[in-house]
């Protein structure tokens, strides 16, 4: 069965389907695995992502929206280094989930933008404590299935996670993107458990 939570997609055996009011999903910048977060806000610089671009996009089951950070650099800037290290983290009102998998999608254009190796981690701790890097457990560290470029709005390669801790909240961080631009893009990150 699938299940929407807070419009990132599940598989579950059985349970109540969850909806947004389950979860809320912050950006983040400037932040490695094992590293304090830094949040993000809305606008076109440092530390930014745009507002029609906004975290919440990347999990709300919908291709034609996107996620947009541009991390250390602005809007306008070129560069390898610019949109990694930025992410977002899933604060869930709900218990813990076990993730096994996830699979992230491309954004409509700028195929130079797309994700190509990622990190997820997970915690119990509070809200409040996501921002320290101590509290965040490491589930994965790798490619995010999209070294193929596929077409755009296009979900890539499930990857498969050897994990068998559950967790209430998520963090996603993007550690390297296809080629230089101004910012790192997806349309979606799908959690599978």
């Amino acid at each position: 069965m699938r299940y929407l939570y807070s419009h990132i997609f599940f598989v579950f055996a059985a349970v109540t389907p969850l909806d947004s009011t389950d979860a809320v999903i912050m950006g983040i910048y400037d932040t490695q695995a094992g590293g304090n977060s830094r949040r993000a806000t809305p606008d076109f610089g440092i530390s930014q992502y745009l507002l029609g671009e906004a975290p919440p996009n990347a999990a709300d089951g919908d291709l034609s929206t996107k996620y947009r950070g541009f991390g250390t650099c602005s809007n306008g800037d070129y560069d390898l280094s610019c949109g990694l290290n930025t992410g977002f983290y899933l604060v869930s009102n709900r218990d813990e989930m076990l993730i096994t998998g996830f699979q992230v999608c491309t954004a409509n254009d700028h195929p130079e933008r797309d994700p190509m190796t990622v990190t997820l981690e997970g915690t119990n701790r509070s809200e409040r404590a996501l921002i320290f890097g101590s509290n965040w457990n490491l589930i994965y560290s790798g490619n995010c299935g999209l070294s193929i470029n596929p077409d755009r709005n296009t979900c890539g390669l499930l990857q498969p996670l050897n994990n068998s801790i559950y967790y209430k909240n998520y963090r996603f961080l993007v550690s390297s993107k296809r080629h230089a631009s101004d910012s790192v893009q997806y349309s979606e990150v799908k959690l599978f458990g």
